[in-house]
Formats: C-alpha cells, sequence, structure tokens
C-alpha cells in the first residue's frame, strides 16, 4: 500500500530512536505519524552522554545548535581501582572528529531538543496515551492494526505501509509479529541510579569517574545543570538497605572514598541488565530499531547513540523507498548493516563490563584488561562510534583500480572544512547523497563533467561537490590520486562507493543499485 497523508509511516515508540526515524521521514517530505502509550514525555533520564558520531549525526541532520547548547565536554572515563594506584583513562582527545569528548546532557534534554525539532519545525505531533492495541501482518506484508487513545478508550483502524517498532525492550509490535529476542540478564547484579544535588569540591571533574571493588561499582559524573549522576552496581546489598535511598547511596559513595555527599536526590531509579539481541531485524514491512532490537550493558553509556544511529541508517532509505525513489531491496540492507553493529555493541559492551562490573573478580585481573597494547584508543574509536563500518555488508563493483589512500565503501565519511566557511557534513544536512570530487587543475574538466552528469539527479538525490588539494586536511582523509577521485557519501555520512575519475561504471552500478530510476 503506497505512503500517503491518509495512510502515512507509523512510528511505535517516542523515545530517541522514533522520533530519528520520525524526522527523517519529515524533513524529506514523507507522511508519518508516532505513537506512544506513555501520557507524556518521561522527566527521569538513564542516557547523560552524546558520543563523538552521534554529535556528527546531529550535525548532518541540522540539530546540533540546539543540541550543543544542553552539553559540556568532559575527556572521557576514568578507572579507579580499589587499592590500585594506577587510573587507566580512556581519553577522546585523540578522536579524529570534530567532537573529540564525551558530550554530557541528560536523555530528557535530548529528547526535548528533538520533540522540538519534529512538532515544532516539521510539523509532526506526537500522539501520546496511544498504544497499539492490536497488530497483526500478512505473508505478504499487508499490516493492520488497532490504535487506542487510553485516555478515552476511542479506537482507531489503521493499515499502515510500514512500521517502525521503537518501543523497547518489551516491544509490542516483535512479540505480535513473532520475532525471537534472544538473551540473558547479567547474573547477581542491581544496577541503581540517581541525579541528585551534590556538595563537592570547588573544581570541576575532567572525567567520569568509575570506582571498582571486587564485588561493587560506583560511577560519578557532574551533569550541565549542576546535578550529579551517581550509578551503582552490586549484588543487591544496596537495594537491601534498611534507610532512604540517599543514605544507602551515601554508604556506598563513602565506602570507595569519594568525596560527594549528597544532599537531594531528584530521582532514582533501579533494574536489572540485560543483554538481548533479536537476530531479525525485518519482517514484511515491519523494522524494529533501538532497544526493540538490541539491548546490553550500559558501560561507556553506548546506548542511546547506538539507537539513534540505528534510527538514522533506516530513515532515509526508508524516505527514498517511500517515496518511490528507491526499489524495495534498499531497505533488505538496514538488516545487513546494523544487525553486526548490534553484535559487535553487545560484544564490546561486554568486554568492558568485564573490567566494570565483573563482581567476583578480582581487580587486579581486571585491570590487566586495561593494558593490552592499544587498548586506550581501540575503546575509545569504538566507544565513539568512529570505527564502526560497513565495509563488509556493502555492495561494489568488481575489477575497479584502486585507490591508493583514503576510506572504503562502508566506512565513515571524514569531515572536511570546505571553502566559503562550510564543513562537509554541514554540506549533508540538505538530506541527499554528496558527491565529492576531488581534482586539481589538469583534471577539473572531468571532474565538473562529472558533475553536470551525476550531482543533478531528479528532486536533487545527489549534489556535487568540487574540491581541490588547497582544502586543509584533504589528502591526509581522502588521499592525493594525480589522476582525480571521488567519493559518493551517502545521506548517513558513510561512503557508498569510491574510485578514480576513469571509473564512473562505480557510480552508475551504485546508482542502479539504490535509486529505482536509471541514471
Amino acid at each position: 500500500m503506497a505512503v500517503s497523508a491518509e495512510n502515512p509511516i507509523l512510528v511505535v515508540g517516542a523515545g530517541p530512536t522514533g522520533m530519528m526515524v520520525a524526522i527523517e521521514l519529515a524533513r524529506r517530505g514523507v507522511p508519518c505519524r508516532i505513537v506512544d502509550r506513555k501520557d507524556q514525555p518521561a522527566a527521569s533520564s538513564r542516557a547523560f552522554t552524546i558520543h563523538a558520531r552521534t554529535m556528527e549525526v546531529f550535525e548532518m541532520q541540522g540539530t546540533l545548535p540546539a543540541f550543543a547548547a544542553s552539553c559540556t565536554p568532559s575527556r572521557g572515563f576514568r578507572f579507579n581501582f580499589d587499592g590500585i594506584e594506577e587510573t587507566p583513562v580512556i581519553d577522546f582527545g585523540g578522536l579524529r572528529s570534530r567532537y573529540p569528548y564525551v558530550a554530557m546532557t541528560t536523555q530528557h534534554d535530548i529528547e526535548r531538543v528533538l520533540r522540538a525539532h519534529l512538532t515544532e519545525q516539521l510539523g509532526v505531533p506526537i500522539e501520546w496515551n496511544h498504544e497499539l492495541a492490536s497488530f497483526a501482518q500478512t505473508d505478504d506484508g499487508a499490516i493492520t492494526g488497532t490504535l487506542r487513545d487510553r485516555a478515552s478508550q476511542a479506537e482507531e483502524h489503521v493499515t499502515p505501509p510500514f512500521v517502525v517498532a521503537a518501543d523497547g525492550i518489551h516491544s509490542v509490535v516483535r512479540k505480535s509479529i513473532g520475532l525471537p529476542f534472544e538473551g540473558e540478564a547479567y547474573e547477581n547484579m542491581i544496577m541503581q541510579m540517581m541525579d541528585t544535588h551534590v556538595d563537592v569540591p570547588d573544581r570541576a571533574p575532567e572525567y567520569v569517574e568509575y570506582y571498582m571493588k571486587e564485588k561493587s561499582f560506583l560511577l560519578t559524573a557532574a551533569l550541565p545543570d549542576g546535578s550529579w549522576r551517581v550509578l551503582i552496581s552490586d549484588q543487591g546489598e544496596t537495594a537491601r538497605h534498611t534507610g532512604t535511598r540517599a543514605e544507602a547511596f551515601q554508604a556506598v559513595v563513602d565506602g570507595f572514598g569519594v568525596n560527594l555527599k549528597i544532599v537531594e536526590p531528584i530521582w532514582a531509579t533501579q533494574w536489572v541488565i540485560w543483554k538481548r539481541l533479536a537476530e531479525i531485524y525485518a519482517r514484511g514491512n515491519v523494522y524494529l530499531a533501538g532497544d526493540s532490537a538490541h539491548v546490553h550493558s550500559p558501560t561507556a553509556g553506548q546506548g542511546m547513540n547506538s539507537c539513534i544511529q540505528d534510527g538514522w541508517n533506516l530513515g532515509w532509505k526508508l524516505a527514498l523507498v517511500a517515496q518511490g525513489e528507491a526499489p524495495r531491496a534498499l531497505l533488505d540492507t538496514y538488516q545487513r548493516e546494523r544487525l553486526p553493529i548490534g553484535k559487535q555493541l553487545i560484544a564490546g559492551t561486554d568486554a568492558l563490563h568485564s573490567i566494570m562490573m565483573a563482581h567476583g573478580v578480582d581487580v587486579h585481573e581486571r585491570l590487566t584488561l586495561t593494558q593490552v597494547p592499544g587498548w586506550q584508543r581501540t575503546t575509545a574509536e569504538l566507544i565513539g562510534g568512529l570505527s564502526y563500518t560497513y565495509r563488509d555488508d556493502i555492495d561494489v563493483e568488481p575489477d575497479l583500480a584502486p585507490l591508493e589512500d583514503g576510506p572504503l565503501p562502508g566506512d565513515r565519511a571524514p569531515d572536511l572544512d570546505l571553502p566559503g566557511g562550510r564543513t562537509l557534513y554541514g554540506a549533508l544536512s540538505s538530506g541527499a547523497h554528496l558527491l565529492l570530487l576531488i581534482s586539481d587543475d589538469g583534471t577539473m574538466g572531468q571532474a565538473e563533467a562529472i558533475a553536470r552528469e551525476y550531482g543533478d539527479r531528479p528532486g536533487r538525490l545527489i549534489e556535487s561537490e568540487i574540491v581541490s588539494g588547497a582544502v586543509p586536511g584533504l589528502a591526509e582523509v581522502y588521499g592525493n590520486d594525480a589522476n582525480g577521485s571521488f567519493y559518493l557519501i551517502r545521506p548517513d555520512g558513510y561512503i557508498g562507493t569510491r574510485a578514480g575519475f576513469g571509473e564512473t561504471r562505480a557510480l552508475d552500478g551504485y546508482i542502479a543499485r539504490t535509486f529505482a530510476r536509471p541514471h
């Protein structure tokens, strides 16, 4: 069934994942509807870090200025092992990104910015207090469902052409279509967290601090609004404390010897950590994204970031297909690309969990895991989201003459400063593909001819940018082929294809696979 204003795409769940998908659809003019069973936005906030790649995503989307106003930078994470003088750090200052830090914020503020962009600038309301009361999909992908207004109990029959399940770990949509969600809880572990006002030393902390004992864990972090995040993991001792929640947390803080006096808790919560993965991200015309597809240890604050990037990958593809600009097969690449990332994410957070929260394991043994050569840099790039790649999951033309340097198809496209005070990521904020042509005086005629032929797709699906060796840092990140080279960068900031000027069949092949209309 075709997408229309009368029959829009349905996004279930108005957290960061669902709003990312809805924004990517709406800013491309694709009708969508977003519902959430909660009666209003959440007032509390589990996530509190935005990593480098997510900041880059916000820049490409055009929402970064609003986010930047509510963030403060932190150098990274410092590990304090009980009784050990050495304090390893994961320092993000060396990341090759405009955002070489951890942006400290709250999920509440992130959702507020996304919500304002979606509802006020793009005109898509969030339908709070609406639940998916029933849902079914036939073998040919036809979807029927019932939305219920939880206040009035009024019901509405819907037949959306596509459904995005962004409704979390207990996803009604995922359960309705029978997709498995395999995994397990971390044994004998209860996570407890609060945001609180505290008495602290005058200096602002450089790092998010992690404290590890053999059987317990403590995290402390300063938040932009002046409050602090305090997170505890143990084997249930704190949860069994007979005093108030603040007293229980203070006892743990004091036990670690941390100079942090809790004055007034703002809110608190506790939960059990799961690691689960849906081995299938799509069935028919239904797509899982975010926590409905994967959950994992909260180590290093990667959960919300990965969920946002699911929505970023899915949104532009779903929009092109819905508009008839791309074949249905383009949506198959969503699972192909994001499922391996989900697996890497669970493995990576599990490895960090073994350092931070392996209760019962001697802290000296855990310290050795941080002493592997290259651990700091590799871990920073993974947490920052810069080293994730779709290289093994993207199609390329065979037997292309190789370029000596530069990112490969499927890799993250490095940002650049472009002439006129612009940036490459800023150029991607149009939502189109960007054809980056790297030329010098001797190949400028070829570059201009390729730009004319490929850089003016109907509807501006591809835009072109010609740059020369005078652009600072260009050769370092994209190489310097003497005969000229091009990179076709997807709307999500990953390389779709690349080749020298004499190999435009690489562009023809990508266009044939990605767009419904031939070049």
